[in-house]
């Protein structure tokens, strides 16, 4: 079992992104917020298993804390959870495990995704959460292509190429809804 493993181990790994991938895709059609977090928490646990497949551990911790992340967020409602210190605390372990797991400089591109991701997440208006989005994907789609992370890469691509799509679309609707400068979203 263990010379199978690793005999395929860059193709299980691969087979685990698009799983991921597939999860990131679908999510995104339901309705509940709430249901959108904990498939986006199923997500990045299976990311996790991507990237120990290969060998790469400080994405492992990112998506592990984006686990826990993305089932707090999933209580928004509940007082406890809308304290602004709650992205804090993630911001802190995001910190603290990618010096824990520090590989190489380029540990710091998940780190840098990882912030920019608990702070997206944590906004209520769509398209802040789209803009904070994209230097999520550019963190993650350098530093899947420099780790030989195909559908990571993919991934990263087709969430990028979504956000665009749709900043480009709803351009119009949010210019016909600034009233002063200020947005009504």
């Amino acid at each position: 079992m263990v010379e199978f493993f690793t005999a395929h181990q860059n193709i299980i790994a691969q087979i685990f992104g698009f799983i991921a991938m597939a999860i990131a895709v679908s999510m995104y059609q339901f309705k509940k917020h709430r249901t959108i977090l904990i498939l986006m928490s199923l997500c990045s646990f299976v990311w996790c298993l991507h990237f120990a497949c290969l060998g790469l551990f400080t994405p492992v911790a990112m998506n592990f804390i984006n686990v826990i992340r993305g089932v707090a967020y999933s209580f928004r409602e509940k007082k406890w959870a809308q304290n602004n210190i709650v992205p804090a605390v993630f911001i802190v372990l995001c910190a603290g495990s990618v010096i824990v797991t520090w590989d190489s400089m380029w540990s710091i591109l998940p780190f840098v995704a990882s912030i920019f991701a608990t702070i997206a997440n944590w906004q209520k208006k769509t398209r802040l959460l789209k803009y904070l989005s994209v230097p999520v994907c550019v963190c993650w789609f350098v530093y899947n292509i420099i780790n030989g992370s195909i559908a990571g890469t993919l991934n990263e691509t087709f969430a990028l190429v979504s956000i665009f799509v749709y900043l480009v679309r709803t351009r119009k609707n949010d210019s016909l809804q600034n009233v002063g400068g200020v947005c009504k979203k």
